[in-house]
C-alpha cells in the first residue's frame, strides 16, 4: 500500500476550493480542460454554461452541450467581456513553456493573464492555482513565491490563500511560511506540489 506522500496531490485541495469560488449563474470559461474531472459539475443551464479551452484536442472529454476552444489562450480569438469567471487551475504555470505541445513563449504566463483580463466582464472574477514556494522555472512549470504571484496579477483585486503539504494532506499555511516548501518532482504519481495557493482576482 502506497503512503500518502505517493497518492495525494494538490487536486484533492484545489479542486473543491476553486469550485466553492466560481458564481452560481453565468458563463463560466475553463482553461487547460485536457483530463479534467470537474467540468460536469460547472455545467449547469441554464443558470450556468460552462466553456472549455484547451491547445490540446479532447473534445470526447468534454461534457455534452458545452463549447469546446481547440485553442491557445494566446492569441485566442473568444468573445471579450463574455465570461463572468475564468477558471485556472495548475494552468498557468505551463503557459509558455516546451510542455503539452505548447511552443515556448517568453513571458507566456504574463500574456495568458492579460488575456484573460479582456475575456472577463467588468467584476468579472478570475479563480486561480497554482504550486508555491522558492522561485523556480523548470522545463515544464513555473514556481512563484508570494511575491512574483502577486507581481503577476498586479492590477487585479485579489484574495490569497496557501496551503502546504505536511507528508499526509496539505493543510492551511501562512504566506511567510510558503518560500519553505518546494515541488515534489518524481518520476511516479507522487509528484506535485511542495505548497498550493489559490487565489481570486477581480477585474474592475
Amino acid at each position: 500500500m502506497m503512503d500518502g506522500e505517493h497518492t495525494i496531490n494538490e487536486r484533492v485541495i484545489e479542486i473543491p476550493w476553486a469550485l466553492a469560488q466560481i458564481p452560481q449563474k453565468g458563463n463560466i470559461l475553463d482553461i487547460g480542460s485536457c483530463g479534467s474531472l470537474y467540468l460536469e459539475v460547472i455545467h449547469q443551464p441554464p443558470l450556468r454554461e460552462l466553456f472549455c479551452l484547451d491547445s490540446r484536442y479532447c473534445r470526447k472529454e468534454i461534457p455534452a452541450g458545452v463549447t469546446f476552444y481547440h485553442q491557445s489562450i494566446l492569441g485566442n480569438n473568444l468573445p471579450r467581456s463574455f465570461f463572468d469567471a475564468v477558471l485556472l487551475l495548475s494552468t498557468i504555470e505551463h503557459v509558455g513553456l516546451p510542455c503539452y505541445g505548447q511552443k515556448p513563449v517568453v513571458y507566456g504566463d504574463i500574456l495568458a493573464i492579460s488575456e484573460v483580463w479582456f475575456l472577463l466582464k467588468p467584476g468579472g472574477r478570475l479563480v486561480l492555482t497554482v504550486p508555491v514556494g522558492c522561485v523556480r522555472v523548470d522545463s515544464w512549470y513555473r514556481q512563484y513565491s508570494p511575491a512574483t504571484l502577486k507581481r503577476l496579477l498586479y492590477g487585479w483585486r485579489c484574495t490569497f490563500t496557501y496551503w502546504g503539504f505536511d507528508g499526509s494532506q496539505y493543510v492551511p499555511i501562512g504566506e511567510d511560511e510558503v518560500v519553505k516548501y518546494d515541488y515534489r518532482n518524481r518520476p511516479f504519481v507522487g509528484a506535485g506540489a511542495g505548497a498550493v495557493a489559490g487565489v481570486v482576482a477581480y477585474r474592475f
